[in-house]
C-alpha cells in the first residue's frame, strides 16, 4: 500500500516527470536507510544547499576553494543564447569543428562513460535516428536546458547509439524506437545552425561543435590531489555514519573511491551524481510523510473497502486536502529546488571542465560543501545534547 500511495502522491504533487525511462540498477557504495539504493540511470534535474561551508570550514583537502564558490554561483555555467532569438547560420568549416545533431534533454547532464536508454516518440527525433543510422555516424550531442531561460548548455555529451529496437507495432506507434547509448565524449558547442527549427519543431537541431580533449598535465601534482581527496572522502563517510544519515556512502566505498584520469574519475563523479539524486528523493519522502498519512486515511474512509486507487485527481479531494497539496507543492519548490540547482550545477561544471585537475578541484568542492553541511548538523545536535548512544550506528554497520 505504501508504494502504491507514493505513486499516487507523486502524480498529485507533480513530481518525477520524465521523457525517457531506463531500467534501475543498484549503485555501488551507496546506502539509503541502511540498505543498498537502486537508482535509475535516467537523468533528473538536480542544486544549492542553503547552508554552505565558509573558507574556515575544517577540511584537510587543501585544494582550490573557488571550486566551492563556482558550485554555489548560478553564473558559473556557460549557456548558449536562447534559440528563439538566434539566427540560422551556415557551418564555418574551421579546423577540428564538426556538425552534429543536438538533442536537448532536461536539466541533469549525461556523464562520460555512462549508459542510457531512451524511448523515441517525437517525429523530429525519429528522423534524427534514421539519419544517424543512414550516415553511419550513430552519434549526436545531448545538452541540458536552463529551466528559467530555456537556454542550452554550451557543453554537451556525445552519445553513441549502441542498439536500436523498433517498437512501433508493440506500442501502437506511441513510441518508435527504444535505443541504448554510451556517452563517449564531450563537445563545446560553437553555435546552433538552425535555431528556428526549435520552436517550429519541424526537424531536429544541428550544431557546430568542437570535441573536448584533456591536455597533458603534471601527474605528480594530480596524484597529490587524488590522495587528499581520498582522505577527505573517508572523513565524509565517517561523519555520515556518525550522524546516522539516512542517505550515505558505505564504509566499503572508501576503498573504491578512485579518481585517476579518464573513466576512473568519471565513474566517481557518477557515484556522486547518484548520491545527490538519492538525497533529493529522501527529502521528498520526508516532506510527503504527514500528508501521505492524511491522504491514506481519507481514501480508506471514503472507499470503505480499505483499497487505495492508483490515480486520484486533486479536484476529487476535499478542500482541506486540496489546500495541503498546494502547500506541499510550494514546500517542494522552496526546500528542494535550491538543492536541485546546486547538484545540477556541480555536474554541469564537470562537463565544462577543461582538465583532470579541474575535475579534482570540483570533487573537492562537492565534498567540502557536503562536509560543511554535516558539520553544521553535528553542531546543532551537540548544542541540544543529542549526541546519540551509538546503537543506531552499530545496527546500521551490521547491514553493510
Amino acid at each position: 500500500q505504501g508504494q502504491q500511495m507514493l505513486r499516487c502522491l507523486a502524480l498529485i504533487v507533480g513530481l518525477g516527470v520524465a521523457s525517457a525511462w531506463v531500467p534501475t540498477s543498484p549503485v555501488a557504495g551507496l546506502r539509503v536507510g541502511g540498505r543498498a539504493a537502486a537508482l535509475s540511470k535516467r537523468t533528473s534535474s538536480l542544486a544549492a544547499p542553503l547552508l554552505r561551508p565558509t573558507r574556515g570550514t575544517p577540511c584537510s583537502l587543501g585544494l582550490r576553494m573557488d571550486a566551492v564558490e563556482d558550485i554555489a554561483d548560478p553564473e558559473s555555467i556557460e549557456w548558449l543564447p536562447p534559440a528563439q532569438i538566434s539566427q540560422d547560420a551556415e557551418p564555418s568549416g574551421g579546423n577540428n569543428k564538426m556538425t552534429i545533431p543536438l538533442f536537448p534533454l532536461g536539466g541533469y547532464p549525461y556523464l562520460p562513460h555512462s549508459e542510457h536508454t531512451l524511448s523515441i516518440f517525437e517525429p523530429r527525433y525519429r528522423a534524427m535516428y534514421n539519419d544517424i543510422l543512414f550516415s553511419g555516424s550513430r552519434r549526436f550531442a545531448v545538452c541540458t536546458v536552463d529551466s528559467k531561460t530555456g537556454s542550452f548548455s554550451r557543453y554537451a555529451a556525445i552519445l553513441y547509439l549502441k542498439e536500436l529496437k523498433e517498437v512501433s507495432e508493440q506500442t501502437g506507434d506511441a513510441v518508435k524506437f527504444v535505443c541504448d547509448h554510451e556517452v563517449i565524449g564531450r563537445v563545446k558547442i560553437e553555435k546552433i545552425l538552425n535555431p528556428s527549427s526549435w520552436m517550429k519543431a519541424d526537424t531536429y537541431l544541428k550544431v557546430e561543435a568542437v570535441e573536448i580533449e584533456d591536455p597533458e598535465e603534471d601527474a605528480d601534482a594530480n596524484s597529490k590531489k587524488q590522495d587528499a581527496l581520498a582522505e577527505d572522502f573517508e572523513k565524509l563517510v565517517d561523519l555520515q555514519h556518525e550522524l546516522s544519515e539516512s542517505v550515505k556512502f558505505t564504509k566499503g566505498s572508501v576503498n573504491n573511491f578512485k579518481t585517476g584520469p579518464g573513466e576512473e574519475v568519471w565513474n566517481t563523479v557518477r557515484m556522486w551524481q547518484n548520491f545527490g539524486e538519492q538525497k533529493l528523493l529522501s527529502i521528498q519522502a520526508t516532506l510527503q510523510q504527514d500528508f501521505q498519512k492524511k491522504l491514506i486515511s481519507y481514501l480508506q474512509d471514503e472507499k470503505g473497502d480499505g483499497k487505495i486507487p492508483e490515480v486520484i485527481n486533486i479536484s476529487d479531494l476535499p478542500p482541506q486536502l486540496q489546500q495541503e497539496v498546494k502547500n506541499l507543492q510550494q514546500r517542494m519548490v522552496a526546500d528542494i529546488a535550491p538543492i536541485q540547482e546546486e547538484y545540477q550545477r556541480g555536474m554541469q561544471l564537470m562537463m565544462q571542465s577543461d582538465s583532470h585537475s579541474r575535475r579534482l578541484d570540483l570533487l573537492s568542492g562537492l565534498i567540502k560543501t557536503e562536509m560543511g553541511l554535516l558539520d553544521v548538523k553535528k553542531q546543532i545536535k551537540n548544542m541540544f545534547g543529542d549526541g546519540g548512544s551509538g546503537e543506531g550506528e552499530k545496527k546500521d554497520e551490521e547491514g553493510m
